[in-house]
């Protein structure tokens, strides 16, 4: 009775974002005294680190909720769980993708160069993987199948392009 008068009332997205809160706040209240101890176990201060283990489970609620939120919003506009997966699962192979080419050459964030590869190879890796057909909507390895070899070929052509040192390759 009080559940379904909460989900008439908040709807489902808010009820998913209290339990995500609450799992988020029990998350920390188990790390925050692991950390501590172990800071004191190898004779740092204490508080040293803590800034960045509350910055990991907030930016993992975030993430949970844009991907929860826009799966629970597409659903209640009519668009099929087939579509909304199938573009999740490409947003989360660009982020695999390109968040390590970023990470593997940092060096040469400065350089306009370096953006505009790689904004042409985002935009080559949304038009190719938006014309897939894919078989199932809740294919789990199309991150193996298609994100690793992905990988491989942009920094394989990063590579040639630039140097990961940050500089253009001669």
């Amino acid at each position: 009775m009080i559940f379904s008068s909460l989900m008439n009332n908040w709807g489902p997205f808010v009820l998913f974002m209290v339990a995500l809160v609450v799992s988020t706040l029990f998350v920390l209240l188990g790390a925050i005294p692991v950390l501590l101890v172990r800071n004191l176990i190898h004779k740092r201060p204490a508080w040293t680190g803590v800034g960045v283990w509350l910055f990991y489970p907030l930016v993992a609620t975030l993430i949970i909720a844009g991907f929860v939120g826009s799966f629970l919003y597409a659903g209640s506009k009519g668009i099929d769980e087939y579509t909304t997966v199938k573009w999740m699962n490409i947003l989360i192979i660009t982020a695999f993708v390109f968040g390590y080419a970023m990470k593997k050459f940092w060096p040469l964030r400065t350089k306009w160069t370096f953006w505009a590869a790689l904004g042409v190879l985002i935009v080559v890796h949304f038009a190719i993987l938006s014309r897939l057909h894919w078989e199932q909507a809740s294919y789990f390895w199309l991150l193996v199948v298609v994100g690793v070899p992905e990988l491989a070929l942009v920094f394989f052509l990063l590579g040639v392009t630039f140097d990961p040192q940050g500089s253009l390759t001669e």
